[in-house]
This record gives structure tokens, C-alpha cells and sequence, in this order.
């Protein structure tokens, strides 16, 4: 922010105040222009530095500004008579002339009375001392001149406003928790200290500094002089920043009385407290040990809990929001840790005391994550581990980075009796690479793992063998992933059936993740099996996200088979159940989105497959599912006819997500035949055989778009030949099933096999109307329906539905002795040395050329070669 040229006369400017950060937020709220505009917040969380910047960036244009820089003294006389000292300093007002009998205040109000413009009060430094009564003369100040606006700085002691509603006097309210900076704000102020910082490590740095102000400033003074992190892997500020914290906190800490330092001491236990816990935090001990909470003799122990932090916010410890019910004041985390520390140093064994009761009465009420939280700062590691192993799917399904905090502080010594644990801590905490866990093994025969069944130690080889897929999938070899997710089978089946407990709440979890694996790998039948399971144990137990996860991944699964029906049945079931917020919000919709737009593809309805494309957007490297979101976004260009669109988008994709395109993963399959049909539907034969003769020859999905290729090149016979490797009516993929009658009946319509083609035109439409897809029929060429419906076939879908693939397709096909010419042609060998090498006469050689040029439409050795690559007649060369 910037200092206007033209300062507002009567407010102060000073040197920071140019560098200061700009809040429009803030600066909205003083735009408001309230006839009362209160801002309550401890010394250090920049009040003045904000009205002072408002003014000079224009606010309050037409007012007169009257700006008070301090104000101890108490009473409506000492107000009114340093009003009038800045008055009488100021250069736009004449203060009124004394009269015999007049009071001080009634000269303040004849003042501001005779002005000409409207005026701005300003009293930006008031004391804790006398903030009611400096509240309350302003009040009466407000009422005696109606020209007359004010913005009042109270020292964060929580002012009663309830005088300043009933009088109906226009306010604005902003307490400190407002002037806390935001992680935008504090994001902004450490870029601009340089260097760059993450957006993670800034987010961190704004929830463990609480937004104060004063402490995001020294972060930011720490980042101008420091290129290092701020932060360290545990989330705590690294000593740099600690020592600035600990002086904040020393500071503040030795302004108060004995008693409130006590206090301090005693409610740090708690992240966040109402003043009923802060009694009871202030009670829990014998009399002897427990600090007195300060208060008025007789005073409710609430009520004196109550004045108590309304000073330790005042003192700029803790912040609260007067809008809160009820009122919740809360530390921020980096103060409350110094806090913690020094009480432990002071009083040792206290403060754990009392987190170790904060930990039970949250898990008693069903709080897991903010009790396992206090289970592990008050180093109750027993007590920890077992919150985490009743609440696992719990914690994961709503907080996922409160147990990614707890397993990393759990020492390894107390894991050694907990698997489930262990294997949950090598995988959130991102420790699979060296991790013991890892190097595990599982039997392969099924007998011995029905054995291993029946043992204790049956349930942590579930979790390691799980951890070990997850490290398998992450680094792309989806296929030996999948081989050991199956290999689990009998071992499941024989806990459930032996130890049914052992496996507890985390079975579901572990079961969807099971299934993604299976489904990445393309084991669409086991994984949609492994996910009905998985849906079943998560409706059972109240799992949110994996209950929709597993919904809506059933649904892509039938989506990718073409099975519409059902999966319309889970799009369904994934719409009725409860929205999953927060981590995983948007994670687990992911697969009903693309089931949902393959869906709807199959139907023809457009506008609403792009609408959910539109939702999914462009995947992220880190989107596991990205094969299927490309597999869909690449057949909706397909259909709307931009298939160079599609054919550069899916390109782009496949290259950076290369890594998790490795052999063994179902994407490659996927978008193997979604690259061959876009080059078939931009007329580009040679490489869609190309790409069809290096893809497996043995999949449904790919053997249909082979032998499209092969129909749309000319050979109808090769098509019908390739279709037969698949049993298509158990083959699990109804869609290409489909496709592949409509490729066998416009073969044998080619070939004048004319009954042959009605057949299979007959059998392609009952299956067509059975699963609701109308798409399967532009992949026919122009006018074929209606040759094969004039033969006495049905007539197909109700409305004409155009051809994606053009007419004709361009086919370059060389003899096997022209080919041999063209690749010594590339190797740099003369005509003599061709015809030498082939045993041919030279003219033979020139022959063949003009044949080789005519055939793919060039007139240079350079060009032909260059063509033939293109065309993948030739090798591509590859650069070292």
C-alpha cells in the first residue's frame, strides 16, 4: 500500500505506514462510514495502522478528521478536555470560545456543531482502564451532534456493546479475530519479504502465528532476512521464529498480575475454552496446587473465568469473537505452545494433568480427533493409540490432518502391539520408502494364508500387504499391485470367518482402497465387487466419504463396460447419500462425474456430459483417476466432431501423467483405443493400424477399435477375423459388445453377406435399447443403418445420427519388396547399392520408387522418407 500525495489533514502519517499491507477487507468495513465504528483488538494488532491507512487512501472523504492519539485518563471531562487540546492544534477548526458556565464537553459539542463538513472522531489509543467510560462519553457525544462519525480503538477487553444497540446508533463491530491476518493476507506480506514460499508453508505459518498481526510481521521480517522454511515438517515454527514468538509471549506474559499469569498457565491446556471450562481447568486440582482464578470476591466461578480471558485478550494470549455461542476463546497455536512450555518449567507435571483429563472428557464425548490431540501433547501415547484404532475410519473420513499429526508424534516403541497403526503411519505419513513395513511378505498358496487366517498376526499381514499395494500403485506398477490385492482374498475371508474382530472399523477403509487398486489395474468385475463391500461395512458404519466413494466408483466401473443400467443404479445410490466435505470432497466424486458423463455420452445428451466435464475440469498429476477423466473427455470430442481437439488434449494428458502410464495400468487400454478412433475419425489410417498392431490384441475395448480400423481400411474379412477372439456375450463389456455387432454387420454387408449382416444388425439393436446407448451407431459409416434397416433389419435409433469417422480413410499400404526399398532408401543407400543389396536390375529400383512416391504423394527421397514415418511405415527415430 501507498501513501496518497495528498495527506488528509488531521490524520498522522508515518514512515511504516507506506509499506504497510493494504486490507480491503477491513477497508470495507470502515467504508461503511457507521456512526459508530469500534475496533477492539490488543495493542499490536495494527488499529491504528489501519484507520490511519483507510483515511490516507481516501476514506471518509468529506469528513473533517479529528484524530486522538492516546487517551489514559478516564471521565467525560478528561475526554472532552483532550478533544479540545487537538482541536485547538487543529488547522481546519476554530474551537468555540469559552463561555462563562460552559463545561468542557458542551464546548466539544458547539464545536463540532459550528463546522461546516461532517467530522470524523478518532480516538486511536485507548487503555484498558477506562475504555467504558471513554465508550460511553463518546456516546454522548454522538448524541448531541448529528454531523459527527467516530471510530473508537479499545485495547481487546471485550467492551460490553450492549448500551451502543440499545441506544439504536449505527455500528460497526471488528474484533480481533478480524484484524487477524487471513492466509491470503499473510501469503501476500511473505512473498513480498521474499524469496517465494509455498502456499502450503504460508497456510501453516498464518494457523500456527493465529493471524496476530504482530507475530505474522516478525514471520515476515524472519522471511526478508532468512531464505529458509519458517516452518519445520512437524508444523511448529522453526528457532528463528520461535525465539520472536517467545518474546511476544514473555512480553505479554510478565504485563499481567500474579493471578492471570496463573490462569494463563492453567487454561493453556485447552486449544480453544468457554469460560465454564476454564473454570474447571482453573479447579481441577487440590486447593494447595490449583491457581486462584482471579475475580471479584463472591463472583460465579464462570463469571470471573469470564473477566479473566477477556484480560489474557486484552493482553493480546488469546482471541475470541463477542458472536461466538458461546464465547470461545482461542490460542494460537505457536503462543500456546511457548505458554505450555513455560508452565511446565514453573509448575511440572500440571499442565499434562490437565491435558491428560481434556483427552478423556473429548473422547468421552465423542471427539477423537481433539482428544488424541491432547492424549499426545500430554505424551499419553497409550491413550493415543487407542483413539486412533476406535476412530480410524472416523478420523480419516473428517480429520484426516489431525491423524496425520497424531501418527507422526506416536514414538515407533509404543507401535510395536498396534499393526493397524503402524501400517496407517507408513502410509499418511509418507514414510513408505524406508519403512520396515515394506519388507513384509505375504505366503501365495491359499491354504497357507486360510491358515494365517486363523492367527493373531493375520491382521497385520492384512495392513502390511495393504501399505505395500498403495507403494505399488503410487509408483505406477498397477498390475503387480493388483496381483497382491487379490492375493489377500483367502486371508480376508479367513479373519472374517476366524478372528472377525481383528480387522475392526478399518475394513471398509481398506476394502475401497483395494478396489481402486483392482480398478486401476482393469479388474473391473473384482473391484466393482470389493466396492458393493466396501459400501456395505461404510453404510454400516457411518463412513461418509468412503460410502460415496464407493458408490460413485461402482457406477464408473459399469460406466466403462457400458453397462448404463447399472450403472444409472449407483449414480443413484451415490446421489442419496450424505455429501462428503472438506479433504475429500472432492476426491470421492470424481468417479460418479465421469460415470455420469460416460452415461449420458452413451445417450447422446451432450449438454449434460459437458456439464460434468466442466465439473471434473482438467485432472491433476496427482488424480489417480485421470485415465478414465481423459478416457471420457477424449470420446466427447470424438462425438462433437473436434477430434484434433481431443487427439492433442489426450496427448498432452497422457504425458503428464506418464509415471502412472506404465504397463499394468487399465489406462493404457483406455486411452489406447480412445487415441485409435480419434486418428481414425481424422481419416488417418496408417496410424490407427499402427497403434492398433503395438496395442494387446486381446481385450474387448481394443479388439473392437482393431477391427474397426481394419473395416475402415478396406478389409472387411480381417475385421470379422479379429472380432472372433472374444467371447463377446461373457466378456464383461457390453458396449464393446455392441460395437463389435455393428463392426460384424457393416463387415458382412461389404463383403454381400447380406443375411449374415442383418443378423447382426438385428442383435446390435435389441442390445443398443437395452442399455440405453445411442452413441454405439455413430461409429457406423454414413448410410449404413439405412442399407442395413432396407434389408429388413430394425430401423435403429429413432432419430438419424451422423458418422464420427470420415470417408474414406487415408491408407497407405507398400508391397514387402517396396518396403524393403524405402527402408534401405532411409538407411542413405544408393539406388545401385538397393538394387545390389535385393538382387534387382537399377531400373527394377527406379520402378519401385515411382511407386513408393505416387502411393504416398511425394517427389523426393526426403519427402518419401519423412511421409513413410509419418504414416509409421518406417521406425520413428527416437532422440538419445
Amino acid at each position: 500500500m501507498s501513501v496518497s500525495d495528498s495527506p488528509r489533514v488531521g490524520a498522522p502519517a508515518w514512515r511504516s505506514l507506506s509499506s504497510a499491507l493494504a486490507r480491503p477487507r477491513l477497508f470495507a468495513c470502515l467504508d461503511r462510514c457507521s456512526t459508530l465504528t469500534v475496533i477492539d483488538a490488543p495493542p499490536g494488532f495494527g488499529k491504528r495502522t489501519l484507520v490511519a491507512g483507510w483515511l490516507h487512501q481516501g476514506g471518509a472523504p468529506d469528513h473533517t478528521i479529528v484524530w486522538i492519539p492516546e487517551l489514559t485518563a478516564s471521565g467525560d471531562g478528561d475526554l472532552s478536555e483532550r478533544v479540545l487540546e487537538v482541536l485547538a492544534d487543529h488547522p481546519a477548526v476554530d474551537v468555540a470560545t469559552e463561555g462563562s458556565d460552559e463545561s468542557p464537553f458542551e464546548r466539544v459539542v458547539r464545536t463540532f456543531r459550528d463546522l461546516g463538513s461532517p467530522c470524523l472522531l478518532v480516538l486511536a489509543c485507548v487503555s484498558p482502564e477506562n475504555s467504558a467510560d471513554v465508550l460511553e462519553g463518546t456516546l454522548r457525544l454522538l448524541d448531541r451532534c448529528p454531523r459527527l462519525d467516530a471510530i473508537v480503538c479499545l485495547p481487546g477487553n471485550s467492551t460490553d456493546m450492549t448500551e451502543v444497540v440499545l441506544r439504536g446508533i449505527d455500528s460497526t463491530y471488528v474484533p480481533a479475530a478480524d484484524l487477524a491476518f487471513t492466509v491470503e493476507e499473510t501469503t501476500t506480506l511473505l512473498r513480498d519479504a521474499g524469496p517465494e514460499r509455498s502456499d502450503s508453508e504460508c497456510e501453516v505459518v498464518c494457523r500456527a502465528l493465529g493471524g496476530v498481526p504482530t507475530l505474522v510481521s516478525a514471520a515476515a521480517v524472519v522471511a526478508r532476512s532468512r531464505p529458509q522454511r519458517l516452518i519445520d515438517s512437524r508444523g511448529l515454527p522453526t528457532p528463528a521464529l520461535a525465539r520472536l514468538v517467545r518474546t511476544y509471549v514473555e512480553y505479554r506474559l510478565d504485563e499481567l498480575d500474579d493471578a492471570h499469569r496463573e490462569f494463563a498457565f492453567s487454561v493453556a491446556a485447552a486449544h480453544s475454552v468457554t469460560a465454564h471450562r476454564a473454570a474447571e481447568l482453573t479447579g481441577a486440582e487440590d486447593a494447595s496446587d490449583a491457581p486462584a482464578t482471579p475475580a471479584a470476591s463472591g463472583a460465579p466461578a464462570t463469571l470471573a473465568a469470564s473477566r479473566a480471558l477477556a484480560t489474557l485478550a486484552a493482553a493480546g494470549l488469546v482471541m475470541d469473537s463477542p458472536f461466538d455461542d458461546p464465547r470461545t476463546w482461542r490460542w494460537p497455536d505457536a503462543v500456546r505452545s511457548c505458554v505450555l512450555d513455560i508452565s511446565r518449567r514453573e509448575h511440572p507435571g500440571r499442565v499434562d494433568a490437565l491435558l491428560v483429563e481434556l483427552a478423556r472428557a473429548h473422547r468421552d464425548a465423542g471427539k477423537p480427533a481433539e482428544a488424541s490431540i491432547y492424549a499426545v501433547e500430554a505424551g499419553d501415547w497409550q491413550t493415543a493409540v487407542a483413539i486412533v484404532e476406535e476412530s480410524w475410519g472416523r478420523m480419516v473420513d473428517s480429520s484426516f490432518d489431525v491423524l496425520v499429526k497424531v501418527l507422526r508424534q506416536i514414538p515407533d516403541q509404543e507401535l510395536g502391539d498396534h499393526p493397524s497403526v503402524q501400517a496407517g503411519r507408513a502410509l499418511f505419513t509418507q514414510m513408505l520408502d524406508e519403512h520396515s513395513i515394506l519388507h513384509a511378505s505375504l505366503p501365495t498358496d491359499p491354504d497357507e494364508l486360510a491358515e494365517l487366517g486363523k492367527t493373531p498376526g493375520a491382521a497385520q499381514a492384512v495392513y502390511v500387504a495393504t501399505v505395500q499395494t498403495l507403494t505399488l500403485r503410487v509408483s505406477g506398477e498397477f498390475g503387480e499391485a493388483a496381483r497382491l490385492t487379490l492375493l489377500l482374498r483367502p486371508l480376508v475371508h479367513s479373519i472374517l470367518e476366524h478372528r472377525p474382530d481383528d480387522l475392526g472399523p478399518q475394513l471398509p477403509l481398506l476394502r475401497v482402497q483395494w478396489a481402486i487398486t483392482l480398478q486401476l489395474a482393469g479388474y473391473l468385475t473384482e473391484s466393482t465387487t470389493v466396492f458393493r463391500r466396501a459400501y456395505r461395512g461404510a453404510y454400516a458404519a457411518n463412513i461418509a466419504f468412503v460410502i460415496q466413494n464407493a458408490a460413485g466408483s461402482s457406477a464408473l466401473n459399469w460406466a466403462v463396460t457400458g453397462d448404463n443400467p447399472r450403472a444409472r443404479e449407483w449414480l443413484r445410490t451415490e446421489s442419496n447419500a450424505e455429501p462428503t466435505e472438506g479433504r475429500w470432497g472432492e476426491m470421492v466424486k470424481v468417479g460418479g462425474r465421469v460415470a455420469s458423463t460416460l452415461v449420458h455420452l452413451d445417450s447422446l445428451e451432450l449438454d449434460r456430459a459437458v456439464g460434468y466435464l466442466d465439473e471434473l475440469g482438467v485432472p491433476r498429476v496427482s488424480e489417480e483417476l485421470w485415465g478414465f477423466v481423459a478416457y471420457g473427455r477424449a470420446y466427447y470430442n470424438l462425438v462433437t466432431g473436434n477430434a484434433y481437439d481431443g487427439l492433442t488434449e489426450l496427448h498432452r494428458l497422457i504425458a503428464s501423467h506418464h509415471d502412472l502410464f506404465a504397463r499394468g495400468a487399465f489406462s493404457r487400454i483406455l486411452l489406447g483405443a480412445a487415441e485409435i478412433d480419434l486418428h481414425l475419425a481424422l481419416g488417418n489410417g496408417n496410424l490407427a493400424r499402427a497403434l492398433a498392431e503395438e496395442a494387446p490384441q486381446n481385450h474387448p475395448i481394443l479388439v473392437v477399435t482393431n477391427a474397426r480400423v481394419e473395416l475402415f481400411t478396406g478389409h472387411p474379412d480381417v475385421a470379422l477375423k479379429k472380432l472372433k477372439r472374444v467371447h463377446w456375450t461373457e466378456c464383461g463389456f457390453p458396449r464393446a459388445h455392441l460395437e463389435a455387432l455393428l463392426v460384424e454387420a457393416s463387415a458382412h454387408l461389404d463383403l454381400d453377406e447380406k443375411d449374415a449382416a442383418v443378423r447382426s444388425w438385428q442383435r446390435a439393436c435389441t442390445l443398443a435399447e437395452a442399455l440405453g446407448n445411442r452413441r454405439a451407431f455413430t461409429t457406423l459409416a454414413e448410410g449404413v443403418a439405412g442399407r442395413l434397416a432396407e434389408l429388413g433389419g430394425p430401423t435403429g435409433p429413432d432419430e438419424a445420427i451422423g458418422s464420427v469417422f470420415t470417408e474414406p480413410v487415408t491408407h497407405v499400404e507398400l508391397s514387402r519388396r517396396e518396403t524393403d526399398v524405402l527402408e534401405l532408401l532411409a538407411l542413405g543407400s544408393t539406388h545401385a547399392d538397393i538394387a545390389k543389396k535385393l538382387f534387382v536390375s537399377h531400373n527394377t529400383i527406379k520402378t519401385q520408387l515411382r511407386s513408393i512416391y505416387r502411393k504416398l504423394g511425394v517427389h523426393t527421397r526426403v519427402e518419401a522418407i519423412g511421409r513413410a514415418r509419418d504414416l509409421r511405415l518406417l521406425p520413428v527415430r527416437r532422440s538419445l
